[in-house]
């Protein structure tokens, strides 16, 4: 058999969501609280009393759902909760963010809680958690918030590719200039539009304000300076260009419900909430 004609297809790469881990932990605690939490979760019961059982409230949704032993489930990122725990629950979660932008994350604006039935993947968690092996585990971990995204990849992405493309030079330079007086303003200036055209478009694209995702990137990029033991908290405070270390400790207090203090004694003890 003669062939005449060959091919080669070619998917471009050159825009790829990015995986990053942001916390892995177990807990066991006491509280009832509202969150945002935004990141995505999965989550895995390992310890519950049947008499004393806490509970995720899906406030969108106006349903509770208890949390027993041995309840697998992945909740995407900024869905209103919430959540009430026991010192008689102990789980282990693996958040991560899948992003297609900085901020924008490729399960933006869904606002799910589902029950993972896969028994092969929840032992795959629980062999996270037993592993020893700090970079190891971490891999692992990657691994399974990837078959995850996989198991529960939209649709439709949240956002027009085509239109979110135009924001793509906005983002780098939020990356490059990113602190407590970068303002909507700024933004919008950038791009060579008003400041109500620019937040309407946004939004649309989007689906949060301008506003949210500057708060989150900066208290993101707070927590991650929160990390250095190098530098002192008035120093992050007059990095980030806060007027003072108390303005820059109540902007953390507020959307956190820790002080910087406490988030920097916690480190990857405990993960980071970010209150709606």
């Amino acid at each position: 058999m003669k062939y005449t004609t060959g091919y080669f297809l070619r998917t471009q790469v050159a825009q790829q969501p990015r995986l990053q881990l942001v916390d892995l932990f177990t807990e066991s605690t006491e509280y009832v609280r509202d969150w945002r939490l935004p990141f995505n979760s999965i989550s895995l019961i390992s310890r519950a009393d049947p008499d004393d059982l806490s509970w995720c409230e899906l406030l969108e949704e106006k349903r509770r759902v208890y949390l027993e032993k041995d309840l697998f489930s992945f909740t995407t990122c900024d869905t209103p909760m919430r959540l009430r725990y026991s010192t008689a629950n102990e789980h282990c979660c693996i958040h991560f963010r899948y992003e297609l932008f900085p901020g924008v994350d490729i399960f933006s604006g869904i606002h799910k809680r589902y029950k993972i039935e896969d028994e092969s993947l929840k032992e795959k968690v629980k062999a996270v958690f037993a592993e020893k092996d700090q970079m190891r585990k971490i891999a692992m971990a990657e691994h399974i918030a990837s078959e995850v995204a996989l198991m529960y990849w939209p649709e439709t992405l949240p956002v027009d590719m085509n239109r979110m493309m135009q924001f793509s030079e906005l983002f780098q330079y939020v990356k490059e200039h990113l602190d407590s007086q970068l303002s909507i303003g700024d933004m919008a200036s950038f791009m060579g539009w008003s400041d109500a055209y620019f937040s309407r478009t946004f939004h649309s694209v989007f689906h949060i304000t301008p506003k949210q995702y500057l708060i989150r990137e900066l208290i993101v990029r707070a927590t991650g300076l929160l990390n250095d033991p190098g530098k002192s908290i008035k120093e992050i405070a007059a990095e980030l260009k806060f007027s003072s270390e108390f303005n820059f400790s109540r902007f953390i207090r507020h959307y956190t419900n820790s002080s910087p203090s406490e988030l920097r004694r916690q480190k990857v003890k405990a993960p980071l909430y970010v209150r709606k």
